[in-house]
């Protein structure tokens, strides 16, 4: 393959780069509008690029949802290294990471957790979403009692992204009645520590 230097082009710095491009254009669009053809041509290289070295879109797709998770969470990692050592204040802090990771790249969110990719269809994106889990459920079980079985943490880690997920989905969408007297961080925050509150008392459901 040749780029438009007219030079061979190296097959893996070629390959980050079809990457780079496609998560800038997921800044202005959403997936399901990325044209490999525009990723392809951005670079000065055959359109046939993002095929030769992925094979079809899908996993092209998945791959760059991959990148885009794996920095989300690397933002997420260093959220709750600034956040200290209360259990409480990093719960806050990695929700507050995930909101920023949803309002500020939507389209890549949407790649990574929706419909057109699964996880199996690159291991990037499988590599991604299973540090992003394991920061929330090291999280969740910072902030459970001792004696806490894993089930529960499990259950616990998929009710809180769930819970946040959908304050800031329904916030960005303007589904929230103008007469709920809260904005969103105070929508977030109350409902994080009342999830918190009852995991210290066990008023949620048996393990």
């Amino acid at each position: 393959m040749v780029g438009a230097s007219g030079q061979p082009a190296d097959p893996e710095s070629l390959e980050e780069r079809l990457l780079a491009v496609a998560l800038d254009l997921l800044r202005n669009e959403p997936a399901e509008r990325l044209s490999l053809r525009e990723v392809a041509q951005q670079l000065g290289v055959s359109h046939q690029a993002p095929y030769v070295h992925f094979g079809d879109k899908r996993t092209f797709l998945a791959a760059v949802a991959g990148d885009g998770l794996r920095q989300a969470a690397t933002d997420a990692a260093a959220a709750l290294a600034d956040s200290g050592d209360d259990p409480l204040r990093r719960l806050h802090a990695l929700a507050g990471a995930y909101v920023d990771f949803i309002r500020e790249q939507p389209h890549v969110h949407d790649l990574a957790y929706g419909h057109l990719v699964a996880k199996a269809d690159h291991p990037r994106l499988q590599e991604a979403a299973i540090v992003y889990w394991d920061l929330l459920h090291d999280t969740v079980a910072g902030c459970q009692p001792a004696g806490t079985a894993e089930g529960a943490v499990l259950r616990r880690s998929a009710a809180i992204w769930g819970t946040v997920y959908g304050i800031a989905r329904l916030t960005a969408l303007g589904q929230i009645p103008a007469s709920v007297p809260s904005d969103e961080g105070d929508l977030l925050r109350e409902a994080i520590s009342t999830l918190y509150e009852g995991w210290q008392t066990d008023r949620l459901p048996p393990s």
